[in-house]
């Protein structure tokens, strides 16, 4: 059997769900009882990432329906929450309605990541878009990838990001791939970022049209990593 792996956006999930739960649930009157908040956690660790990765593909495919990413929701979700609590007291009627922290909630996931972009001049991690690289063949673990095949049932965009190509500027390399066909991408003389060696070199990246390929800087401040950009 292969062993999960949790990342710590998981256990962060855990932990809200399980804070959500004591905050809110209250069975009889009660609250859930500390001992209770461990496993659900756990279970929610566990549970509720792909539950979501499987919501957000069926709102990728209704095309009608605005995109939100886990970035977007996780804001919106905590401003909803923290307009819920933070003018409560303790054994007193409660002062905010439930629906005012729900539009809150709302407003905050789709008004927020935007202002954020605009105030920094790039997309912000809320703003962007997960990738496809599992639908690649021949574009992950190559230092100079030269030839990637689509191995998913829709049609997705390659994109290969030289020195000097950054968010928010796509890569000027970007090849749409439909299923089961390829593409051939011109690394040149320059080899895959990695840190230490080479960390102003060459990304690739897939992602899924209409969202463009692109790249940022790792938190670390050297190196790259491919990113999604959201339709220009």
């Amino acid at each position: 059997m292969g062993q999960a792996n949790v990342t710590d956006r998981d256990i962060l999930i855990g932990i809200a769900t399980a804070v959500v739960v004591r905050l809110f649930i209250r069975p009889g009157g009660r609250p859930v009882p500390g001992w209770l908040l461990v496993p659900i956690a756990l279970g929610a660790a566990f549970v509720v990432p792909p539950s979501l990765a499987g919501i957000a593909d069926a709102l990728h495919r209704a095309t009608w329906l605005p995109t939100v990413t886990f970035g977007a929701a996780f804001i919106g979700g905590w401003v909803g929450l923290l307009v819920l609590t933070i003018a409560e007291r303790k054994g007193q009627p409660r002062r905010v309605p439930i629906w005012a922290g729900v539009v809150s909630g709302v407003l905050a996931t789709f008004l927020v990541p935007p202002l954020l972009d605009l105030a920094t001049g790039r997309y912000q991690n809320a703003s962007l878009r997960a990738d496809v690289n599992h639908c690649t063949r021949g574009m992950t673990g190559q230092v100079q990838p030269r030839e990637v095949s689509n191995l998913c049932d829709f049609d997705i965009v390659v994109g290969l990001c030289m020195p000097g190509e950054v968010n928010p500027t796509p890569c000027a390399q970007a090849f749409t791939i439909p299923p089961g066909e390829s593409a051939v991408l011109d690394p040149g003389d320059t080899r895959l970022s990695s840190v230490p060696g080479n960390p102003n070199g060459l990304t690739v990246v897939a992602c899924r049209p209409p969202d463009r390929p692109s790249r940022w800087g790792n938190v670390t401040g050297r190196g790259y990593r491919g990113v999604c950009l959201p339709p220009g």
